[in-house]
């Protein structure tokens, strides 16, 4: 819209100031008896342009707004993740951010702010990468089930996710501390296609993208399997299928 209105506000301009020379053509050739249309039309070439020029200062402004705000949003989404901790709610409040941020930045119009924001993702990617890198020892499929011993079988992980830790209600009968999928879907995308992004907390997962992590995450790969066929009640692993039946 503000880019509309500075191109109207040109062409506007431009036609003032031909309106402008023809009228002095006109009077020239006394066929205006007059040279104030002239001055007129030329006063407002002046007037039109003028406004175009702040009109491209606000865009850039605005544009310039929308940059730091992105950068920010990614920059904080980051640190909460910086010392590799697996805490269910800071995913979730990562996923927001970097979804919030991603959409700020659609507000983005200079080719200059675009080229910085691509490469400030790409370094926020990096870091990303550098946190959940597969083959740390730390990044295992029990892991992602918010337990603080990375090492558990993911069977005992899933139980444990359950259970209610220090702090927590006793009577709770069930706490779940496993990283929510949807959230690892946002980051997971950020990290790998931070093009073409829409609506991910409504989206997880396809099928085709869990195989594929097979090769690319397999700790990611194994959670996300071993969460589709079990379920973690209480401390206490079930097996989907057997729910079912």
């Amino acid at each position: 819209m503000v880019k509309l209105t500075k191109s109207l506000l040109q062409v506007l301009g431009w036609l003032f100031f031909l309106a402008a020379f023809g009228s002095l053509i006109l009077y020239f050739q006394n066929r205006i008896d007059s040279i104030i249309p002239s001055a007129t039309f030329a006063a407002l070439f002046g007037v039109f342009l003028t406004e175009a020029s702040r009109t491209a200062d606000k865009q850039i402004q605005r544009s310039k707004f929308f940059l730091e705000q992105s950068l920010s949003g990614f920059d904080h989404a980051v640190n909460l993740l910086s010392d590799r901790n697996n805490d269910r709610r800071k995913y979730i409040s990562v996923a927001r951010r970097l979804q919030q941020s991603l959409e700020l930045s659609k507000n983005i119009t200079e080719k200059e702010h675009k080229i910085i924001l691509q490469i400030e993702i790409d370094r926020y990617r990096h870091q990303l990468w550098e946190i959940l890198n597969p083959d740390d020892e730390h990044i295992t499929s029990a892991f992602f089930y918010g337990v603080s011993d990375p090492s558990l079988n993911i069977d005992e992980a899933a139980k444990q996710s359950s259970l209610p830790k220090i702090g927590e209600p006793k009577d709770r009968i069930s706490s779940i501390h496993s990283l929510s999928s949807k959230s690892l879907f946002v980051i997971w995308n950020f990290m790998e296609f931070p093009e073409n992004y829409a609506d991910p907390l409504h989206n997880t997962f396809s099928q085709e993208q869990i195989e594929a992590l097979q090769l690319q995450h397999k700790p990611l790969y194994e959670y996300l399997q071993h969460k589709h066929k079990h379920h973690s009640i209480a401390g206490k692993l079930h097996k989907l299928l057997d729910k079912e039946q």
